[in-house]
This record gives structure tokens, sequence and C-alpha cells, in this order.
């Protein structure tokens, strides 16, 4: 077995009888993350309150027992002692006892062990698999899709195919190329296939890593114990993979969790580190996150000198009524090469890392799911009810607009007068303030209340669950975000009027307004998620700081420290990638009106990923590593959004930017809808120009396709048959 330096340096260090220690949120703790990949904390009694209910007989004991465990395989078997009359800590030794043997008997063969949390009111079972010969079984049974050994290719005398192949006279060479920007162990841009796991042929595939014995761990818990029912039953209280401190320091030095280097390139690279640690739902978030971010650059740059022309003086507002349609369109030409380059990269990544023709085997079917309910009445009637609250919250969102504008345009009629005891010049100003506090109060509202009202949906996997999340969070607060802006430019002018004389033509004004409320949403809303994330990492510290405090005497180890951190779940993930989407939306949306935002865009984005990143590498326990393809129901959002913005764009250079003030509102509405039909056609055909995947990417699958055969060594049977021989007569004699 293959130790890295990390494990080395501990094992080292435990034969000299010394206990490494790591600095966390400016505390030390004791390095104890190997051998380790699970840990489930089961809870012991402290107080004397405690201690008399562990002494309480255990309500219907058999019943508890049946629920707790899958059964798989006749294991879990109730015991005699198991009956009416047990006590609750009885009960918990009965339990404790089956899974141990579950898990460290010869059905699963994992490293087991335990250790106390600091205040005892806790046990930590360790889990670990570490056994090379355990490994290779559980992966054969499993069928563990693993990546065949780069070491295969050349003992074959086949090329290992690469991201790059140089021709010369016709003659083409795939050439490794590492990553030499990065600092840590350099990343290859090699491309070997991955195939299920066969004990037979175990010397054909790489060394089973960390991260898939995190997925054999947690497949084979899932198989034989139902860990949601332990902790519902008050057993256990979580159970979590573990981070390893010596891949998250790796990761450090490649920049990517380090909040010191935020300002730096985004690097392809770093996802490849990213997956290889965190698996790949992770590394396709934060794929998406790098790519947008480097193809932001081009409309930055651009808005940079639009910027400039526009706050200089040097080109009149007429003239630059004509800039910002030329930006317009380049928007258009940008978003379409953009989400098509995305494909291509994201179809690239899936050959890399093993994602490719998921298909329904991924799927991980929820617990909660019963079959009997779908398509009932009370089924039908869950979905009803979460559709309603999604139409209560756009209407309230529509209602907050209306009214807040209202009031803005009253005061500005009667600068002199009053309103609820306000002087009117200052309720003049303040509805754009009130507009982005409901926005910001909407949406830490409703997010809690659509997740509440999903997960007790009738979702039969944990993907379709996702999905619907999604949809629901997505209709709710893009109409949130957005409207208030939309109102400015559409609804506005033609009800209140725009600028100091409530103009119903000249939406000078209206669109200076927007540019206000843009600047200010949009810094806003960097900062809050900015400032969000760092009272949960301040808040963390605390914790960790008090709780050493009040036991300075005693170890404080690192696996205990991620006990005490919060879970990574679908909903912060769904959260994080509504950041990005949203930044996205608003520069494809009105990046015609405040161009500049592409540059505050890039700049916001590079924090926020660094942020992320650092919050789950030491913020939050390791998140559950899934099997993932892509960014999933976010890349058909990110393609709405671009049609949207061709709208959106045809919109506001035509009747925004008073580049045609002589002609009528039927002139420009035939416009409008011919420009908008136009972009929508250059829109799909620019997308059209390019394939599913990238010429390198065919590159890779052909050669993997046409040597698969040499690198597993098969070969036709000598003979077939019985021995017949079947011949006939020639006719060419």
């Amino acid at each position: 077995m293959r130790l890295d330096s990390g494990e080395k340096q501990t094992l080292l260090a435990a034969e000299q009888g010394g206990r490494p220690t790591i600095s966390v949120f400016g505390t030390e703790f004791t390095k104890n993350g190997w051998p380790w990949h699970f840990a489930v904390l089961f809870k012991l009694p402290v107080t004397e309150s405690d201690k008399k209910a562990f002494d309480a007989k255990m309500a219907k004991p058999e019943e508890v027992w049946k629920k707790c465990f899958t059964h798989f395989n006749k294991t879990a078997l109730l015991p005699s002692s198991v009956k009416d009359g047990i006590t609750k800590k009885q009960f918990h030794h009965e339990v404790f006892t089956e899974i141990v043997k579950i898990l460290g008997g010869e059905r699963n063969g994992f490293q087991l062990d335990t250790t106390p949390s600091i205040d005892n009111d806790e046990l930590i079972l360790m889990i670990g698999l570490t056994d090379p010969q355990a490994k290779m079984n559980l992966a054969d049974a499993e069928e563990l899709t693993v990546k065949l050994s780069e070491g295969l290719y050349t003992a074959t005398g086949t090329q290992l195919p690469t991201s790059t192949k140089v021709y010369s006279s016709d003659v083409g060479n795939f050439e490794q190329r590492p990553d030499k920007e990065l600092d840590g162990a350099p990343i290859s841009n090699t491309h070997a296939a991955y195939l299920n796991f066969s004990c037979k042929r175990s010397a054909k595939f790489e060394e089973i890593g960390h991260l898939n014995c995190i997925r054999l761990i947690r497949r084979r818990l899932v198989k034989f114990i139902h860990m949601n029912e332990l902790v519902e039953q008050g057993i256990t209280s979580q159970w979590f993979p573990v981070h390893h401190w010596d891949d998250l320091d790796e990761l450090r030095k490649k920049g990517w969790n380090d909040p010191l280097r935020t300002f730096q390139w985004p690097n392809e690279a770093r996802c490849d580190a990213v997956n290889e640690y965190f698996g790949p739902e992770m590394a396709f978030f934060f794929h998406w996150y790098n790519h947008l971010t480097w193809w932001l650059m081009f409309p930055a740059i651009l808005s940079i000198f639009t910027y400039g022309a526009r706050e200089s003086g040097l080109v009149s507002r007429v003239h630059m009524n004509y800039v910002s349609m030329a930006f317009a369109t380049m928007l258009l030409v940008w978003s379409s090469i953009y989400v098509s380059q995305y494909r291509q990269a994201k179809n690239m990544k899936q050959s890399k890392w093993g994602m490719e023709n998921l298909g329904a085997s991924a799927l991980v079917v929820r617990k909660q799911f019963r079959d009997a309910y779908r398509d009932s009445i009370a089924d039908y009637m869950q979905h009803f009810f979460h559709w309603f609250m999604v139409v209560f919250f756009v209407c309230e969102t529509m209602v907050a607009v209306y009214y807040c504008t209202h009031l803005q345009v009253q005061a500005k009629h009667n600068l002199d007068g009053k309103t609820w005891g306000i002087p009117n010049k200052y309720v003049a100003t303040y509805p754009k303030y009130l507009i982005t506090i409901n926005i910001k109060l909407v949406d830490k509202v409703w997010t809690p209340i659509s997740n509440w009202l999903t997960n007790r949906e009738n979702w039969r996997s944990l993907q379709e669950l996702q999905q619907s999340m999604i949809a629901k969070m997505f209709c709710v607060k893009t109409f949130v975000f957005y409207y208030p802006f939309v109102y400015l430019i559409v609804v506005k002018p033609y009800t209140k009027g725009c600028g100091p004389t409530s103009s119903h033509t000249d939406l000078t004004g209206c669109v200076d307004e927007l540019n206000e409320s843009l600047i200010l949403f949009f810094l806003s809303q960097v900062a809050i998620e900015v400032a969000m994330i760092a009272a949960y990492i301040g808040l963390a510290a605390w914790r960790v700081r008090s709780e050493k405090k009040n036991h300075p005497n005693k170890e404080y180890t690192y696996l205990e420290l991620q006990a005490k951190t919060m879970p990574y779940t679908e909903e912060d993930l769904i959260a994080d990638s509504l950041n990005g989407v949203v930044t996205y939306g608003y520069i494809i949306l009105f990046g015609v009106s405040l161009p500049f935002m592409c540059l505050l865009g890039m700049v916001s984005n590079m924090v926020m990923i660094r942020l992320v990143a650092y919050k789950i590498s030491y913020a939050y326990q390791r998140p559950m590593p899934k099997a993932m393809d892509g960014i999933g129901t976010w890349e058909r959002v990110i393609q709405i959004l671009g049609y949207l913005g061709v709208v959106a764009n045809a919109y506001m250079a035509i009747f925004t930017l008073s580049a045609f003030p002589n002609k009528s509102e039927v002139w420009k509405l035939t416009v409008f809808i011919i420009l908008q039909n136009v972009g929508m056609g250059l829109k799909m055909a620019i997308e059209g120009l390019f394939d599913e995947r990238n010429s390198a990417h065919n590159r890779v699958m052909e050669h993997n396709a046409d040597c698969m055969d040499i690198l597993m060594d098969e070969k036709d049977p000598l003979e077939i048959g019985n021995g017949q021989v079947s011949t006939v007569e020639s006719p060419f004699r």
C-alpha cells in the first residue's frame, strides 16, 4: 500500500511517540484524520437527566431495531436480548455492537477505532478502509468505476491519450503537458479510460485512492444500515466523510482554498485536483465558476473602455447609445460562444473524471420515497401548495416594487411635504434601498421554506429532489432578483413616467435610476454574501475556542473539530450555485445598460470562488462525494437566461437608449420584434456551430476505444464451436 507524505509523517510521529498538530482558526489541534475515511458520532449520557433517560425502558425495541438495519443478506438478525423491558442503554449497546460486527467483520473488512469527544457527550466511531485486498474485493462487489493505470498504456506499447495531440507528417502523437503554473504535486493532462473494477484484472487499474474509499464505505454503510434512522432514533447525532489535512494543504499550495490568493487567474488544472479530493459534484461546480470567470474577461475589458468613454464626456450621450447597442450585440455573441465552449469543456471533464454515461445507476434512491403515495390526491396537493407559494412570493415582489415606486413618484411631486412624518426629499431617495432590502429578505425567507417543502415531497431520487428544488427556487428568485429592474424600464415609463418631468417618451431618467439601483444591489449582494461566509467562519472559530477554553487540559483533535462544524448540504451547494447564476443573469440581462457590471462580476466571482473553497475546506464538513456529469439543471437555466438576454437587450436598444427619438411606438415595436427574432436566430446559429465534443475529446475517446482490446489483453479463443468444420465448394476453379 502506497502512503502519501502526510500519512508517512503521521506514522513516523506515532512511532516516535509524538502527536503532530495543526492550526485552524488560530487554534492548535491534534492531527488525527488518517487513516480514517468516515466518522459516526454516537450519543453518550452526560447530565443526570440523560443518564435517567438511558436507564429507562426502550419503547418498541423490536420495531426500532428493524428500522435501524436493512437486514441485507440476513445481517442484523434480531438478538434475543432485544425485547420489551430492555433499557435504552442496553438497546444502544446492542445496536453499536451489531454495527461494529457488520463494518469490522468479514463482510466489509473496515478498520475501526473510537475516541470520546472533548466533553464526553459523544463517542466518535472512526471507519477506515486501508487493507488493499479489502479495497479490491469491495470495489469488485460494488462495480466501482476506476481509472486504468497509466503505466498499462506504456506496458502494452500504446500511447497514453492526452488533451494535446501533435501531428508531424500525418503522424499524431499525444503529448503530456503537466501544469507548471501551480505549486505542489504536478497535474497531468492525461485521459486514461475508466472501467468497472475487477479483481481478476486488478493490476490494470490504478490504486484505489481515498476518494474511492469514501465512496465504497458510504455504499456499504447504506447497504447494511439505515444511517438516517439512527439519527432520528437519537442513537447517533451525525455521520460524515473525514477531511484529510495533508490533502487540503496540497490544495492550498495550488492556491485553490487560500483567501490570500484571491485574485489569481482561473486554472483548469485546479479543478482536476478538486475532483481528486471532493469528487465530481463539487469539481463541476468550481469548473463552471472558473469557466464563467475566465470568459468574463472579454466583456470586462470592453466595459472598461465603454465606462471610460461615458464618464469622460468625450463621447456624447447620443453616440454612446450606438456604443451600447454594439455592446449588446457583443454580449449576444459572447454568451452564445461561452455556453457552447462550456458544454465542450464540461464534456471533456466528463471523460477525464470518468463521469460519462452515468445512467440510472448513479441515482440515489431516497429512504423517504413511497411508491404507493405517488400520484395520490395528497401528493398532488403537496405539489400544488408548493407552486402556490411560488406564485405568492412572486406577487409579493410585484406589490412591494409597485408600492415603493408609487411612494417615490408621489414624494418627487411634492418635495416640500411629508409621508408618514418623513420629509419627502428623503422618501424620494429611500425606495431603491427598500427594494434591495425586500429582495434580500425574500431571498432568505423563500430558500428555507422551499427547501423544507421539497424535502417533504415524494421524490424518488436525490437527483429528482435537487432538480425540483432548483426549479422552484429559480422561478421565485429570478423574479425577485430581476423584476424590480425590469419594472424600471418596462412598466414604470408607461405608468409613472421617467425623470423629473415624469416623461413617458424620454426614458433617460429610468435608465439612470436603473443603473443606480443595479450598482447598489450588485455591490450589496456581493458584500452580504461575503459577510455571511465570514460570519459563519468567525462563529465556527468562536465555538471551537470556547469549547477548548472550557477543557484546557484535554486534547482537541482535528476529527472532533470537523464534528463541530456544519455539514455542506445540497441546499448549500444550490445557494452557492445560485450566486454565480444570478451574477451571470445581471450581466446578460442588463449589461447593455451598465457594461461596467461585467468587470464587477468577474472580480466578485474571483472573491466568491476563493471564499467558497475556503469554507468547504475548513469551516464545513467534507461534502459527501456524488457522481455527477455536470452542473445539472443549472446548465439549462443558464441557456434560458441567455435567450431572455436577447429579449432584454433588444428592448433596451430600441426603447431606452433614445437612439431613435423621432420614431413612433409602432415602428419601435415592429423593429423590436424583428430584432429579437434575428437575435434568437443568430444565437441558435452560433451555438449550432459548435459540436457537443471538441476535437481533443473525440481523439481521446476514439483512441481509448481503438486500443481497449490491447489494454485489456482481449484475445480471440484458439477454438470456437464443438470441433465441427463447415466448408463449401469454390465456383472459381
